[in-house]
């Protein structure tokens, strides 16, 4: 069982060998505050495939282990205490993070924003705002005109723009290492319980 030392440690290795599946729903306690919470990691049997990364690997197939992520309500031994994020259609959610816990978590992305500023001394803001036309269609437009005073934003067209693919999911995860915080994005399909992690990257201007 993996723990939050390792994440900090070096978060890019541990995303490419760990997809977080995000499996805290609207209907369990909590979900629309924002704020440090306790979460546990289950392994419920799913698979996972990614690409290698190296010169050679890259043209191999490697697996990767899949957690998925739960919300619990008492503090148990090996849970992780992590700020949540969370989302509502049609809303901006925004969370302050400091040093009450080493990581972040948002519910998993299919068309919303992300965005972080640095407030200097090791406080930052993250948001997650859902934005959506008369349509029912994302408007992106929208969103980077709500999130404009944040300094870094992720938005659908950077992290959806997979050719030739439907059901494109991203799990985000802020890692705070002293005073700064990093923002990563493993982006992946899923096939009925078989995922593919096609890539992982950190959020940047």
């Amino acid at each position: 069982m993996p723990n939050v030392a390792d994440l900090v440690a070096n978060p890019e290795s541990f995303l490419k060998n760990n997809l977080i599946l995000i499996q805290y729903q609207a209907y369990q306690p909590n979900y629309r505050v924002g704020g440090v919470k306790n979460f546990s990691l289950d392994d419920d049997g799913m698979t996972c495939t990614r690409k290698g990364t190296g010169v050679i690997s890259q043209f191999k197939t490697k697996n990767a282990a899949v957690w998925s992520l739960r919300y619990e309500q008492g503090n148990r031994p090996g849970n992780w205490s992590a700020y949540w994020l969370p989302y509502d259609q049609d809303f901006k959610h925004l969370v302050v993070l400091d040093d009450e816990a080493d990581v972040m978590f948002t519910p998993a992305m299919d068309g919303c924003s992300f965005g972080f500023s640095d407030h200097g001394g090791g406080t930052y803001s993250a948001s997650h705002g859902n934005l959506q036309t008369a349509q029912g269609r994302i408007d992106e437009a929208g969103l980077r005109q709500g999130m404009r005073l944040h300094a870094t934003t992720l938005h659908k067209s950077q992290y959806m723009n997979v050719p030739g693919t439907d059901g494109v999911k991203v799990t985000l995860v802020g890692v705070r290492n002293g005073k700064k915080w990093r923002f990563f994005y493993q982006q992946y399909l899923d096939n009925m319980g078989a995922f593919t992690l096609l890539k992982v990257a950190e959020v940047k201007k």
